[in-house]
């Protein structure tokens, strides 16, 4: 007789597709995602990054909207990164700014300057309405290897806070949030900044963005960091 052996479901990967909601970035666009839960499989989660799904907890997504395609992942050749002129200005003027690595272990003073940040830059987003147990699990629940980058200034205030993926051979910086009093000063990019410095250090290959929308001012900040690459046909091009 033949020996069957019985499967176990957590072996395989299970997809889900998600109910159309409205677009958070485009205006009358709606979006679908398809996503699946890591937790019994966190050694898929590099080969699904690189074919351009973002983690949330435990779950890696995709969008999959139909009839609009403008989300497209980026990512940042980690080795082949210098600054440019502005990148350099900002790197000096905010050098008093020091980051440390810590465990993914919220606290208080995080979910204070996450409020902050939100009233100040994104008041009407669903973010800004995530009570203290809902950023609690967007940042300590993670099957993979998760930080967080903490910048503080010369008077050990915090500052700004990057919820980081550790991978094999790149970084992820999963979400950002920061002082809005030092918007001005280019501090979101000086912590992009500290991520590509600290990724050439580990000798990592890639730092993944998230997705860039040509059309939105708002993500072009993240087209400054260069050479960087955006996945295009299931292909990874030169922007």
């Amino acid at each position: 007789m033949a020996d069957i052996k019985s499967e176990d479901i957590f072996e395989k990967q299970i997809y889900m597709l998600t109910k159309a909601t409205p677009c958070p970035y485009l205006k009358d666009k709606v979006e679908k995602r398809i996503a699946t839960e890591i937790t019994y499989n966190r050694n898929i989660h590099d080969e699904l990054a690189e074919n351009g799904f973002r983690r949330v907890e435990n779950w890696m997504y995709k969008p999959v909207c139909e009839n609009c395609s403008a989300c497209k992942s980026y990512r940042v050749l980690v080795s082949n990164f210098e600054l440019s002129r502005s990148l350099k200005r900002i790197n000096k003027n905010l050098n008093h700014i020091n980051y440390k690595i810590k465990k993914n272990i919220t606290n208080q003073e995080h979910f204070d300057l996450f409020k902050k940040y939100q009233k100040a830059r994104h008041p009407s987003s669903s973010m800004a309405k995530m009570d203290e147990d809902e950023f609690t699990s967007m940042i300590e629940i993670s099957p993979i290897n998760t930080s967080l980058m903490e910048f503080r200034n010369k008077n050990n205030n915090l500052v700004g806070v990057i919820l980081l993926d550790i991978n094999k051979n790149s970084l992820s910086a999963v979400y950002s949030f920061f002082e809005p009093d030092y918007q001005s000063l280019g501090l979101g990019n000086y912590m992009i900044i500290q991520c590509l410095i600290y990724g050439k250090l580990k000798k990592l290959k890639y730092l993944y963005l998230g997705y860039y929308i040509s059309q939105l001012s708002s993500m072009s900040y993240k087209a400054r960091f260069k050479p960087g690459q955006i996945l295009y046909d299931n292909e990874w091009k030169i922007l």
